[in-house]
């Protein structure tokens, strides 16, 4: 039995959905592969032009086992999923019968399709070590990808350089779209192939799986915020017209931590995994006492000017003194 929570088992279709063939007549390729090598529940989909390839790690390691869902199928079973919340807890048990998906309300069996699924760890493997001398990975960002689906029929495509614009030729047809700043850890094919060494078939054993956080850490977080927003509440009462910057500091305070609140409890829906383990991360980033060092690079990566910042409230704090103090002199003279 595989264990995975529903966030996960619907971004997979999502993923690779769109690239299923449709094409009824190859049923090897009309539809969604998974398959799961005990660490990674992979899905896979190709019409022979597209291939994509996604994955997650399972909750709990687990045994190998691999199935492929039609997309007749897929058109009932996807509606089924995304009745479930993101945190809803799904088994996943391949066996002769299909693919049995059981959760607190019973179980589903999901007929499969047992046509042998075309070979794909090396395509990856090789594209990824052919190119692995040409440097950086480059981004870009999909939506602007959508907007060439009128520009032709076929598009040939490459680019020079990771800081250089991708260059799209049609026919008579000549279009630029320029790369994103990628901030993640991992920069260039070499990395990406050695993380994804395990999936394609090259080593001897996936890598092991990182154990996931007990729970606990983000129900204490989003209990604080509340506390937090009642809190600045209350304090905000009398201090208007006496205090008005404790009563702006208080407002700012009961925004903020209902934000957080809010942001926490859909980031927890949608991927209770991924909310426990950054919540965690935060208290240690919290604890540390050096966020302030964190938020200027965060800043700097993110192509914002920190020190324009800076500078900028320097001069409000400086022109709210002056204020005061002229507004002091008024009130003696």
């Amino acid at each position: 039995m595989t264990t995975i929570n529903a966030h996960k088992l619907q971004r997979l279709i999502k993923q690779t959905r769109p690239h299923i063939s449709s094409d009824d007549g190859l049923p090897p390729i009309n539809g969604i592969r998974l398959e799961c090598d005990g660490i990674h529940i992979h899905a896979l989909a190709s019409d022979r032009f597209t291939f994509a390839a996604a994955r997650t790690k399972v909750r709990e390691e687990t045994d190998t086992w691999a199935v492929t869902i039609a997309e007749k199928t897929l058109a009932w079973l996807t509606p089924w999923l995304e009745t479930h919340e993101g945190d809803t807890i799904l088994n996943l048990t391949a066996g002769t019968d299909g693919l049995t998906i059981t959760d607190d309300q019973g179980k589903l069996i999901v007929p499969v399709n047992n046509s042998t699924f075309p070979k794909w760890q090396h395509l990856f493997r090789d594209a990824l070590q052919d190119a692995s001398a040409s440097g950086e990975l480059v981004g870009v960002d999909t939506e602007m990808l959508a907007r060439w689906k009128n520009a032709d029929s076929r598009l040939r495509v490459w680019q020079t350089a990771a800081e250089k614009p991708l260059l799209l030729v049609g026919e008579d047809f000549l279009g630029l779209q320029m790369p994103i700043r990628y901030t993640g850890d991992v920069m260039d094919r070499p990395a990406v192939l050695s993380d994804w060494s395990g999936s394609l078939g090259q080593g001897s054993e996936p890598a092991e799986i990182t154990a996931l956080p007990e729970p606990g850490a983000v129900a204490e977080m989003a209990e604080n915020a509340l506390r937090q927003v009642l809190r600045s509440g209350a304090d905000m009462h009398g201090k208007s017209s006496d205090k008005p910057d404790e009563f702006y500091a208080h407002v700012h305070s009961s925004i903020y931590a209902w934000s957080a609140y809010r942001l926490l409890q859909a980031l927890r829906k949608a991927d209770p995994d991924l909310a426990e383990t950054t919540v965690r991360d935060l208290n240690d980033q919290l604890e540390s006492g050096e966020i302030g060092e964190w938020a200027w690079d965060e800043a700097e990566k993110a192509g914002h000017n920190p020190q324009q910042w800076h500078d900028e409230y320097e001069a409000h704090l400086k022109k709210r003194a002056e204020e005061k103090a002229a507004d002091a002199a008024d009130a003696t003279a």
